[in-house]
């Protein structure tokens, strides 16, 4: 039978496992028996994060530990934790980054190897800070990293903002449905794409949402707890608040209680509001959409978000409030959508050089 510092969290009872003392009190020292994979599942077992983001770090990590299996000698079920060493790391990132960066493919690359080393690092910092690796110097790391990265500044998002009101003209267009059910969806696709196009929120931030979290009144709403644990308001327009009430009414919630229910719901039933929706059927809906409007580009429902942030800085809004409305921990994140658009630098070119006009069809 496994030791009690062998246990992973979701195997111990509540509050077990919670703290380096814990871990170690039954056992003497956890790090000596403690093998990878137990200190990987402790360590997502610990981890607050979104369940995406959580997603992502799982990801991350996983392929670590393979890398440390194939190419290291290292068996995740048997080694101890203590046996990975700073070259394995720096070995694993010289396998991900890239030589150079100068096509799509390689900013891709270059995106994925960030989003694994950031796992990385997390899960070292993590194995440090528990004293389950006390010799893994992280900050030491940080450094070594950093040196082998070559520059690289992620390019704007490819947004397309001409799509994404082609994409809404389309669910203001669709016509009523003669059936009651059908007609639900229809008023729920055109509240919930709106509010994508207004408000910039990630997908999962709008799935979580309830109603209490909306004030129609005042345009605004609540996002709690959202990405790195933080909260913010966000803002939307008259016509968005008008197709979330047409949508509520249509769906006939409760009046008491209905504060509670998710602001968009996964099931189409009047009465019934159901559970809240979820991510992959919000992006199966917005692909749906696109392959009936004719969209070739591939719009997902993040490209709303880099949507709002592209055309607030076209407007001129200042980069505060824009990080602000995003929810951006970093300046460095929305400076991104500041540098000057390509349809600005085609702007300001024509008006040196005179309109451009396409050629003619030769013969």
């Amino acid at each position: 039978m496994p030791t009690t510092d062998e246990r992973t969290p979701a195997a111990m009872p509540d509050g077990a496992g919670d703290d380096a003392a814990t871990r170690t009190a039954a056992g003497g020292d956890a790090a000596a028996v403690l093998s990878i994979a137990a200190a990987v599942e402790m360590f997502f077992g610990d981890l607050r994060l979104a369940p995406r983001s959580k997603k992502t770090y799982r990801h991350g990590v996983a392929k670590f530990v393979r890398h440390l299996e194939r190419h290291e000698g290292l068996d995740p079920a048997k080694a101890p934790v203590t046996a990975i060493q700073a070259d394995h790391i720096t070995a694993f990132a010289t396998l991900l980054v890239p030589a150079d960066i100068r096509t799509p493919e390689e900013v891709s690359r270059m995106r994925t190897a960030q989003n694994n080393l950031s796992a990385v690092r997390k899960f070292c910092s993590y194995l440090a800070a528990y004293d389950l690796h006390a010799d893994l110097a992280t900050e030491r790391l940080r450094v070594r990293i950093a040196a082998m990265m070559p520059r690289f500044t992620p390019p704007p998002p490819d947004v397309k903002l001409g799509d994404l009101e082609r994409l809404v003209a389309f669910v203001n267009d669709l016509p009523r449905e003669a059936k009651p059910q059908l007609e639900l969806r229809r008023l729920k696709v055109r509240a919930m794409i709106r509010f994508l196009f207004r408000s910039g929120v990630r997908v999962s931030e709008l799935c979580a949402l309830r109603r209490r979290d909306v004030d129609v009144a005042q345009g605004t709403a609540g996002i709690y707890r959202a990405k790195g644990g933080k909260s913010r308001t966000v803002h939307f327009d008259h016509e968005t608040g008008e197709t979330l009430t047409a949508y509520w009414a249509a769906r006939q919630d409760a009046v008491r209680g209905a504060g509670s229910f998710p602001a968009f719901s996964g099931r189409d039933k009047l009465g019934v509001p159901g559970g809240a929706i979820s991510p992959r059927t919000v992006e199966h809906i917005v692909a749906e959409l696109c392959a009936r409007a004719g969209i070739e580009s591939e719009v997902t429902p993040h490209s709303f978000r880099h949507g709002l942030a592209t055309e607030l800085v076209r407007r001129r809004v200042r980069e505060s409030t824009v990080q602000t409305i995003l929810g951006h921990a970093s300046p460095a994140t929305t400076r991104i959508y500041v540098h000057k658009t390509a349809v600005e630098v085609a702007e300001e070119y024509q008006d040196a050089f005179g309109p451009y006009r396409p050629p003619r069809p030769s013969g």
